[in-house]
């Protein structure tokens, strides 16, 4: 365990970012559906004002993928560093684009 920690806390890191982006766009989706017509028109703005906190969770995206560079230079298995490296592209792109 001790020789893949670097891959580990990645993975670990973007698990987490990952669940924490999931759990906001639900709060938002909720939001979107109880919203009447004209707040819908203008939800963009809403959202930013109040869940702008989502993109704090970019923080932990790139330490995971700090993270993983410190991986390669450890040269842990490549398996691991790949799945540590997708997860974390996966997180990445999470926090910014809608699911």
């Amino acid at each position: 365990m001790k020789k893949y920690k670097f891959s580990v806390l990645s993975t670990i890191l973007s698990t987490v970012c990952i669940i924490a982006v999931i759990i906001v766009n639900q709060k938002i989706a909720n939001q979107y559906l109880l919203s009447d017509g004209k707040t819908r028109a203008l939800f963009g703005i809403i959202e930013i004002s109040q869940f702008s906190y989502k993109y704090y969770f970019s923080i932990l995206g790139l330490l995971s993928l700090i993270v993983v560079l410190f991986a390669f230079k450890e040269k842990e298995k490549k398996y691991l560093i790949h799945i540590a490296l997708f997860l974390s592209i996966i997180s990445n792109i999470s926090i910014f684009i809608q699911l």
